[in-house]
């Protein structure tokens, strides 16, 4: 759709765009919000000196492009990521609503179009890379890394934070540590604080290799005799909504009492390590499966049900 530039230079048609791009962003409209975002740049570019000759109406609808791509990010191609990574990261904190959660799940969407692992881990590099390229403020007050004082933008802070923490894989105590105890971070207000959160958690989720369990994209799912669930994140999720059903039907029909409902549910708990180690066996040496399954024992090991000692297992 071209937009012509008696529209554009409109108010109340600006205010109407306004309102579709927030409808998009409210009700996760990717494609609509991606063709909307395109329709608008390709319109503005074809009009000769427009910048110039509105330049409100032109940062205006930047930010509404930006945004709106944002939404779309599932699918845009691998230049277009980088290059939104390195010039309007900022834009999503404009978005309402906007979490963590939601953008990775947009994200993993490009990731996973890209089949060889080796070269998503190459992106995944090229993205690292763009945000510390990224020269856009993402705090108000000056940073100072070793005594000499920044301009808060998205590169600087993690210069800061590779500088207090490397380049390489950093655990989560580290982090809290940084966050808690940095000089930097002590004088933002809570919006400031959750945009460098939001930022470092991206960061070292990009670190994470698709190689590896933890850093592997796709879902893994498990399903036999003894287990059924998913590997997420080099993390087993059993599936457990047989027995909640049972649970709820049993609460509608009034016969069952809190308490019972308190012991069936640690009784599964209970029961969850038994069904691991049995499962554990069944898949090969070294394969995705048995390795996330070695994890999730590990976890459950180290953490048993209350009045319970930790168990003794005989991997041999």
């Amino acid at each position: 759709m071209e937009i012509i530039e008696e529209q554009l230079k409109n108010k109340d048609f600006l205010e109407e765009i306004k309102d579709k791009a927030d409808d998009y962003m409210i009700y996760d409209e990717a494609t609509e919000a991606y063709h909307l975002a395109k329709d608008l740049e390709k319109s503005l570019g074809k009009i000769k000196d427009f910048k110039d000759k509105y330049f409100d109406f032109f940062v205006r609808y930047k930010k509404i492009i930006h945004r709106l791509k944002w939404i779309g990010l599932p699918i845009m191609a691998e230049g277009m990521v980088l290059d939104m990574f390195k010039y309007h990261f900022t834009e999503i904190f404009r978005i309402p609503d906007f979490s963590f959660e939601e953008f990775w799940r947009k994200l993993k969407v490009v990731l996973l179009a890209i089949i060889i692992y080796q070269d998503r881990d190459k992106f995944k590099k090229s993205l690292r890379e763009a945000l510390l390229d990224n020269n856009k403020k993402l705090t108000g007050k000056k940073l100072i890394i070793n005594n000499q004082e920044k301009i808060p933008t998205v590169g600087n802070w993690l210069l800061d934070y590779n500088r207090s923490l490397g380049t390489g894989k950093v655990d989560d105590l580290k982090r809290i540590q940084y966050f808690t105890n940095n000089n930097n971070i002590k004088i933002l207000d809570e919006q400031e604080k959750a945009r460098v959160k939001m930022l470092l958690d991206l960061y070292e989720r990009l670190k994470l290799s698709s190689l590896t369990l933890e850093g592997l994209e796709e879902d893994i799912p498990v399903d036999n005799d003894n287990m059924k669930g998913t590997i997420k994140g080099g993390i087993f999720e059993p599936v457990k909504e047989a027995e909640e059903r049972k649970i709820t039907e049993a609460m509608l029909r009034g016969s069952r009492r809190k308490e019972d409902i308190q012991d069936s549910k640690s009784e599964r708990e209970k029961s969850g390590l038994g069904e691991l180690q049995k499962m554990v066996s069944q898949y090969q040496e070294g394969s995705l499966e048995r390795r996330a399954i070695e994890e999730e024992i590990k976890k459950l090991e180290a953490n048993p049900p209350v009045g319970e000692e930790k168990p003794k297992v005989d991997r041999n």
